[in-house]
């Protein structure tokens, strides 16, 4: 992920393997009743999907976002056929500036206007656009977008704010702090002026909220006039409990060494502020502490003392760690007390849920990300400790909370369960593996084991993995057959390592796999072994080129960073340099590593996120991706 983008610390927390497929309609309607809704109206949402084999179904399920200028809050509504149509009622926010929806088609399938969403603005009395509309629609083109299946856009998000802006200079103030950052994110020609003319307009104006008034004092405090910054202390003395000053205590505690002054900090912090939404920042600020220090037992014990306002994720970062200093009590201790409170969580979604998740979705992301970790980390704890029963069952239910999609938690399961002398169960389990493309050296040595032990010869296994591979290259290929879209390719122009010019428009009629990285990046150093074996795959193939671009590196002699960092791991990677992240943000990547496989024409045809951890995984499905661009 992007150092530099911090989103709201929950959605960090619980968005792990957050997946948003594309719909596969080009033409299906959604549209609202009355069109020119106003915030507090029940209005009416009609739905015809393009694919005539829906037209059966009862039921869609509508998931609404409504914004303003903050994380959106989503509510389901259930359309109802109605004739050729499905229809379902749904009151607007009174605080909304306007609205985002998607149709949940199936477990895997969403219909979101290609990638679009359904956008409907909301209307004033006067009938017209409710100021801020743009603007706070600009925000899901930098951060929530990806719950609806929206693309990351930071240079739309700046025309719609700035659009915005010039029809309702009114809605400045409320998006002060997103302006600022979509102008330092794309660095338009002369963005640093523009941003200190926006902040002296700013700190002009009268009733500014504690937000910005932080933002302002913290510009002015930097580029060293005391005068304005003392300003704008004086204005938030107004509110002597609000968030400038909680803000203010956050940036003390930044500056506090010592655990005890620390832990004295937030008995003072929770006394002066007991309903201060950040009370959960400064448990993580200090957990983190905790950690660097390598204090886990007081850790957790902090974490238990303060749990009501702790993330479970938290107790599993301690685990993790004592489980890799060889605290293996600790950990176990720690894992219980996580999985107690995500317990208590998942019983009290009104408590817990962040508004921008249905429950559904939210008790899904808890289960299969969060609690899978947990149970996968005690099931190889108890598993060390020759408690091979205990460790069946744990691992068994981190499998089964993890639907069978993490190929790691299935291989450990696999093996406990071999251990066991369970071999058909790990036969069921390592085959279903296989069977989602999951075909690597390491998954078939033990799917074998499996296989003998339920056979009792190894006969007829040539015959029965070859069955199974060629299994999993269709079934994976159909899976991104329906993933394919066709979007023109930005142009770029940037400087490789030798500080020759390149441009996109240079590998016309190849197909051209673009991989955005940084150095510091765990996922994208993971990846790079099986990106090795790629490049050197195809190294005689003019017909392929891959283009690694650096991105999102921090160090100012960044050129001498990438050089070093190749060299020592002899990697083949041909290197553009994106020093001023102006491409990163073209494609609307929102964390790395981001492939793009782009056709012989210039389209893009696969956009892949992340990496799962298994390289030859990665290379079978961008060999495959490969293939399809190719037309084959």
């Amino acid at each position: 992920m992007k150092k530099s983008v911090s989103l709201a610390l929950s959605l960090i927390l619980i968005a792990f393997s957050l997946v948003v497929c594309s719909g596969k309609s080009s033409s299906s309607q959604l549209t609202i009743s009355p069109e020119k809704a106003k915030p507090g109206d029940t209005v009416t949402f009609s739905y015809i999907p393009a694919d005539k084999n829906l037209a059966s179904r009862e039921v869609f399920t509508l998931y609404v976002y409504s914004y303003a200028k903050e994380l959106p809050k989503v509510q389901a509504v259930e359309l109802k056929k109605s004739g050729k149509k499905w229809t379902g009622s749904y009151a607007v926010d009174k605080e909304a500036y306007g609205l985002v929806a998607k149709v949940i088609l199936d477990k895997e399938t969403d219909d979101n206007n290609q990638g679009k969403g359904y956008i409907f603005a909301l209307y004033g009395p006067d009938g017209k656009v409710l100021p801020g509309h743009k603007a706070g629609l600009a925000l899901a083109y930098t951060s929530w977008g990806q719950l609806v299946g929206i693309n990351q856009d930071m240079n739309e998000a700046l025309r719609l704010t700035e659009e915005d802006f010039l029809t309702n200079p009114g809605s400045k103030k409320e998006f002060v702090n997103s302006y600022l950052r979509l102008l330092q994110a794309t660095k338009k020609e002369g963005w640093e002026q523009k941003s200190k003319d926006f902040l002296e307009e700013i700190s002009a104006l009268p009733d500014l909220d504690d937000s910005t008034l932080v933002t302002l004092y913290r510009f002015y405090a930097q580029t060293g006039n005391q005068e304005k910054a003392m300003a704008m202390v004086a204005q938030a003395q107004k509110n002597p409990k609000g968030e400038f000053f909680q803000i203010q205590a956050l940036m003390q505690l930044q500056g506090l060494q010592d655990l005890k002054d620390r832990l004295e900090f937030i008995r003072q912090f929770q006394a002066e502020y007991p309903d201060s939404k950040y009370t959960e920042s400064v448990i993580g600020m200090i957990t983190q502490s905790l950690f660097q220090e390598k204090k886990l037992e007081e850790a957790n014990l902090f974490l238990q003392e303060n749990r009501l306002k702790a993330q479970p994720y938290y107790f599993y970062a301690v685990a993790n760690q004592a489980s890799q200093e060889g605290q293996a009590p600790l950990a176990l201790k720690a894992l219980d007390n996580g999985m107690a409170l995500l317990s208590e969580h998942l019983a009290n979604p009104d408590k817990y849920k962040p508004t921008y998740y249905t429950e559904e979705e939210w008790r899904e992301e808890m289960q299969t990300s969060l609690s899978a970790m947990m149970l996968s980390l005690k099931g190889n704890l108890l598993w060390k400790q020759g408690k091979v029963a205990e460790a069946v069952e744990a691992l068994g239910q981190a499998y089964e909370a993890s639907k069978g999609e993490q190929s790691g938690i299935a291989m450990d399961y696999g093996r406990v369960l071999l251990e066991n002398k369970n071999f058909d169960r790990a036969l069921q389990v390592l085959e279903a593996t296989v069977a989602k493309g999951f075909t690597g050296s390491d998954i078939m040595d033990l799917l074998k084991q499996a296989y003998v032990g339920v056979k009792g010869t190894d006969s007829g296994w040539d015959e029965y993995r070859a069955s199974l591979e060629t299994g999993a290259t269709e079934a994976l290929r159909a899976e991104l057959q329906k993933k394919m879209i066709s979007q023109a390719a930005p142009a770029f122009e940037l400087k490789d390592l030798e500080g020759k010019t390149v441009k996109l428009a240079d590998y016309q009629g190849r197909v051209v796999i673009l991989d955005f990285w940084a150095t510091w990046c765990g996922p994208c150093l993971g990846s790079f072994p099986g990106m090795k074996k790629l490049v050197e795959e195809y190294q005689k193939d003019s017909s392929v080129a891959f283009v690694f671009i650096n991105t999102w590196q921090d160090e100012a002699n960044k050129d001498q960073v990438v050089k070093e960092f190749l060299e020592k791991n002899q990697y083949p990677f041909y290197v553009l340099m994106d020093t001023e992240d102006k491409v990163v943000a073209d494609y609307g990547v929102s964390g790395i590593p981001t492939k793009f496989i782009i056709d012989p024409k210039g389209k893009i045809r696969f956009k892949s996120i992340g990496f799962e951890g298994d390289s030859e995984k990665m290379i079978k499905e961008i060999k495959l991706m490969i293939e399809l661009a190719r037309g084959k």
